[in-house]
């Protein structure tokens, strides 16, 4: 049973990494998004393939020509073979991108700029995770786009609530505790 338990708490740590990559890229958080990585971490995902610490700064350039976006992760599968793990996770992603940017990145290169629009986009993370000094962290990720599909934007896009309101930062009501 001792067994069981170690590998069900390994298997949650390093789920709680892909989550924390999801949380990072959507908040704009860029200290999380290192804190998922090792610091010799690989990364090929899209067009980019060099160190994860340089993927960083890669995302983020993509990410400030967009208004918004939000990640899901589903269907996460995790292998664990002592301190290395193997890990696939199916993940969605909603991008707002707004009339007047344009960009010839990867898939965003097909985004109409005479436009607001919706782009979605569908894939894997493929992991290994290794766990070094007690800690999981993401080794080598392979990004792999399944599916996009671009739409015009048909409204104003966050909720306007009575309440806390989203932000791309640590303003944001989750790291408020």
């Amino acid at each position: 049973m001792d067994e069981k338990l170690k590998l069900a708490a390994d298997k949650i740590e390093i789920a709680d990494v892909v989550y924390k990559y999801c949380r990072a890229i959507d908040r704009m958080d860029r200290e999380l998004l290192e804190s998922v990585f090792h610091e010799d971490s690989i990364h090929h995902h899209g067009e980019y393939e060099g160190p994860s610490s340089d993927f960083c700064n890669f995302a983020f350039d993509i990410l400030a020509e967009m208004e918004f976006t939000q990640h899901l992760v589903g269907n996460l599968l995790i292998e664990v073979d002592g301190d290395t793990a193997w890990s696939e996770a199916y993940w969605t992603a909603f991008h707002r991108i707004a009339k007047g940017k344009e960009s010839d990145m990867g898939f965003l290169a097909e985004h109409d700029p005479s436009i607001d629009e919706d782009v979605f986009v569908s894939g894997r993370y493929i992991d290994r995770f290794e766990k070094r000094n007690g800690e999981w962290k993401i080794a080598k990720r392979q990004g792999v786009h399944d599916w996009v599909r671009f739409e015009p934007a048909n409204e104003k896009g966050q909720l306007e609530a009575a309440g806390p309101t989203a932000s791309r930062s640590r303003q944001d009501p989750a790291y408020q505790r």
